[in-house]
C-alpha cells in the first residue's frame, strides 16, 4: 500500500489505463448487437469516408451525431465490418476518459479548498476513484457495446473539459493569471462533445459549478463570489456559445428523432418514474448485479401516489445538493455532478426509454468519487486514538479496496461475455424478464438471420403480444424481400396486421406502416390492384399521422400515382408522383432509394402518358445529382436502361412527327 500510495503523475495514470484494458479485454471478441446493425454493419452512409459530410450528418434509422459517426465511418474504412476493431477504440477512449477522471479528482483535492484535507492523499485517492469507475460493469454497456460510443465519448469529453478547467484553475494559483492553453482545450473538448451527443448541454453549467465551489476562495461573500464568477464572464459566454453547434444539430435533425414525432409518455408520468430508475441506478452502482441492456417493462408512475418513497428519496437528494451548493459546500460538488449528468435523460423530457445503464457513465463518477471520500473519512477517524488503526489502517484499507477492484473488475469480464454472441444480451434479458418486446424482437431477427424462419415468427409473435406497436415485423419482411422470399414477407406482415387491427386503432403509426409496407410487397408481387387498394385506404391517414415526407408515405403515393396512370388518369397520376418525389428529395436528398424509385415511377407514368420527352427530363436529372453529390445510384443501371428506351421513343416520336407533317417545299 506504501507504494500505491507514493505514485505519481504518469506511473498513477498508467495503472490507471491497465486495469482499465484489463477489464475491458475480453470486449475484444465482442460481436455487434442491436443498434450496431443499422448504424454501422448496415449503414450505407458510412460506406464513404470523404466526403466525411455524408457519413457525420445522415444516420440509417436513428439520428446522426457528428463526431461519434465520424469515428464509425474511420473505423469502418480501417477495419470494415469487424468489430474487433471498432471494441478497440471503445476501449481507448474508456482509457482517456478513466485518465481524465483521475486528473481531476487529483486536482480538486489539492485545490485551495481541499488541500489541507486532502492534499497528501490526492494522488492514492484519485487513483482508486478512477480505477473504481473505470472497470465497474455498470460501464459495459457504454464501452463494450459499439454503438453506446456516443455515451461514452460524450462522457469521455465532458471529464477532459473540467479536467482542463480544474488545470487553468491550479495554474492561474501559481502564476496568477488564467493560461489561455488549458481554457482553450476546456472550450474545444465542450465544443466536441456538443457535436457528439445531446447530453453535453450540462457541460458550462459543469464548469461553472466547479468555478463556483474550488476555484472562487472561501472566504468571499455570496455577492463577492458573484462578482468574480461575472469577471470571467468572456470565457463564460464562449464556453455557452458551443450550445449553438448543439442547437443546430437538433434544429437540423428535428425529424430523426423519434421524441420529437412521438410522444411515448407524457411529461409528469416521465417525471415521477425516473426517481424510481434513478435509486435503481444507485443501487447498481453499489452492487451490480440483474444488469440489463433494456427495461422496456419498466412500470411508468401514473401519479405521486405510485412514486412516492421513491420521489421523497430523490427529491431530499436535490435539495440537500442544491442547498449545499447555494452555500458553496465542496461535497455538494458529487450531487451537482450526480443529478445534472442524469438531467437530459432522466427529468421531465420523456424519452423512449425510461431507463438505460448507460446514462451512468458520467454520473456514476460522482457515485465512486463520494464512496472513496466517505471511506476515507471513516478511515481517518479510526486512526484518531485508535493505536492499531493508526499502524495497520492503512494494510486494511488497501486490502479492502484491492478486494472491491478485483471484484468489479471479475464481474465487468463476466458481462463482457454477453456481450460475445448475437444472442447473448438478449437470453440474458429474457431470463430476467421474459415478457421484453425488445429482447423477443431481437431474438426474432437473429433467427431468421440464421435461417430459421418458424422460430423468428414464433419470437415476432411474442413480440407483437407484448407490444403491437413493434415494427418486428416490418424488419422480418425486409430481411425476406432480401432474400427474395416475397410471399415470406407478405406472410409475416400480414400477421402483424391482424393483430394491430384488433388492438390498435386505424390511424395508429405502427399499423399503417404495416399496412404500406403490405402495400409494397404486393406491388413487388405484381398485384397492382391489391396493392392500389391498400395503398388508397392508407395514404390520406399517412399523410396526416406521419406527414407528406415520411418514407412509408411517399412509398404508398408513388403506388397511388402508378394505379392512377394505369387506370388512364394521366393528370392526377403525374401530380402525385411528382408531390411524392418533391417530398422525397426534401427528406432523403437526390441519391437516397426512396427518392430514386419515385423519380423512376414518374418517368414511367409520364412516358405511359405519351410525354417521353419529358420522362428523358426526369431521368437526365437524376443521373445529373448521382454526379453532382459524388454518389453513384444503386439503380444507375435501370436509370440508364430507361432512358435508353425513352430517346428511342423520342426519336420514334420525331421520326413519325416528321412523317405526318413534312417540311414544305422551298419556294422557287
Amino acid at each position: 500500500m506504501s507504494r500505491f500510495a507514493a505514485l505519481g503523475g504518469p506511473r498513477a495514470a498508467g495503472l490507471v489505463v491497465l486495469l482499465t484494458c484489463l477489464a475491458f479485454l475480453n470486449s475484444f471478441a465482442g460481436v455487434f448487437v442491436y443498434d450496431d446493425f443499422s448504424e454501422i454493419e448496415r449503414n450505407p452512409h458510412l460506406e464513404r469516408l470523404l466526403p466525411p459530410w455524408e457519413a457525420m450528418f445522415q444516420g440509417n434509422l436513428l439520428p446522426a451525431r457528428p463526431l461519434p459517426y465520424l469515428t464509425f465511418a474511420i473505423d469502418r474504412a480501417v477495419w470494415g465490418t469487424r468489430p474487433f476493431g471498432y471494441h478497440f477504440l471503445n476501449v481507448a477512449i474508456h482509457a482517456t476518459a478513466a485518465v481524465a477522471l483521475f486528473a481531476l479528482v487529483r486536482l480538486t483535492l489539492r485545490s485551495p479548498r481541499l488541500r489541507a484535507r486532502f492534499g497528501e492523499r490526492a494522488e492514492p485517492l484519485a487513483v482508486l476513484v478512477a480505477i473504481l469507475w473505470a472497470v465497474h460493469p455498470l460501464q459495459t454497456q457504454a464501452v463494450t457495446y459499439v454503438y453506446q460510443r456516443i455515451e461514452s465519448l460524450t462522457g469521455m469529453l465532458t471529464l477532459v473539459a473540467l479536467a482542463c478547467f480544474a488545470r487553468a484553475a491550479a495554474d492561474r494559483q501559481v502564476a496568477g493569471r488564467w493560461p489561455r492553453g488549458w481554457l482553450a482545450g476546456c472550450l474545444a473538448a465542450t465544443a466536441a462533445a456538443m457535436a457528439s451527443k445531446e447530453n453535453a448541454v450540462v457541460i458550462p453549467v459543469l464548469v461553472l459549478l466547479y468555478d463556483w465551489l474550488f476555484v472562487v476562495p472561501a472566504t468571499e461573500t455570496f455577492p463577492a463570489a458573484v462578482r468574480e464568477i461575472w469577471s470571467r464572464r468572456g470565457f463564460y459566454l464562449l464556453l455557452a456559445a458551443t450550445w449553438a453547434i448543439l442547437f443546430g444539430l437538433l434544429a437540423a435533425l428535428a425529424g430523426e428523432y423519434q421524441e420529437f414525432q412521438v410522444k411515448p409518455h407524457t411529461p409528469l408520468e416521465y417525471a415521477l418514474t425516473q426517481p424510481g430508475v434513478i435509486l435503481h441506478y444507485l443501487r447498481l452502482a453499489v452492487r451490480p448485479s440483474d444488469q440489463r441492456i433494456d427495461y422496456a417493462t419498466w412500470p411508468l408512475a401514473k401519479s405521486p401516489a405510485d412514486a412516492w418513497p421513491a420521489l421523497a428519496a430523490v427529491a431530499t437528494l436535490v435539495i440537500v445538493t442544491a442547498a449545499g451548493l447555494v452555500a458553496r459546500r465542496p461535497w455538494a460538488a458529487l450531487g451537482g455532478l450526480f443529478f445534472l449528468a442524469l438531467a437530459p435523460t432522466s427529468s421531465i423530457l420523456p424519452v423512449e426509454a425510461v431507463a438505460n445503464e448507460h446514462r451512468m457513465y458520467l454520473a456514476l463518477a460522482a457515485v465512486m468519487a463520494g464512496g472513496v471520500l466517505a471511506a476515507d473519512a471513516v478511515l481517518e477517524w479510526l486512526r484518531k486514538g485508535r493505536p492499531w488503526w493508526a499502524r495497520h489502517g492503512t494494510t486494511v484499507a488497501g486490502a479492502a479496496a484491492g478486494t472491491i477492484i478485483l471484484s468489479l473488475l471479475i464481474g465487468t469480464v463476466f458481462r463482457n461475455t454477453h456481450y460475445a454472441t448475437r444472442d447473448g444480451v438478449w437470453l440474458d434479458l429474457l431470463i430476467k424478464d421474459p415478457d421484453n418486446y425488445r429482447a423477443n424482437w431481437m431474438m426474432a431477427t437473429i433467427y431468421e438471420a440464421g435461417g430459421e424462419p418458424e422460430i423468428a415468427l414464433k419470437f415476432a409473435d411474442r413480440t407483437l403480444s407484448a407490444n403491437p406497436r413493434c415494427m418486428v415485423a416490418n424488419g422480418l419482411a425486409k430481411d425476406r424481400l432480401q432474400k427474395g422470399d416475397v410471399a415470406g414477407a407478405e406472410d409475416v406482415l400480414r400477421r402483424a396486421l391482424a393483430v394491430q387491427r384488433e388492438r390498435l386503432p386505424a390511424d395508429d403509426r405502427a399499423l399503417l406502416g404495416t399496412q404500406a409496407d403490405l402495400a409494397i410487397v404486393l406491388r413487388l408481387q405484381g398485384r397492382y390492384a391489391e396493392a392500389a387498394a391498400l395503398g388508397r385506404e392508407s395514404l390520406e391517414p399517412l399523410r396526416r399521422v406521419l406527414g407528406d415526407g415520411h418514407q412509408a408515405t411517399i412509398s404508398v403515393a408513388v403506388i397511388v400515382a402508378e394505379a392512377d396512370g394505369r387506370d388512364g388518369r394521366h393528370d392526377r397520376a403525374d401530380r402525385g408522383a411528382r408531390a411524392a418525389l418533391a417530398a422525397a428529395r426534401r427528406r432523403f436528398g437526390p441519391t437516397h432509394d426512396v427518392t430514386q424509385n419515385a423519380a423512376v415511377a414518374l418517368a414511367l407514368i409520364l412516358r405511359a402518358a405519351g410525354q417521353p420527352a419529358q420522362a428523358e427530363a426526369v431521368v437526365r436529372a437524376a443521373l445529373a445529382d448521382s454526379r453532382r453529390h459524388w454518389k453513384p445510384l444503386e439503380s444507375t443501371a435501370k436509370f440508364e436502361a430507361l432512358l435508353g428506351q425513352i430517346q428511342e421513343e423520342v426519336r420514334a416520336a420525331r421520326r413519325q412527327q416528321a412523317a405526318d407533317d413534312p417540311a414544305p417545299h422551298a419556294l422557287p
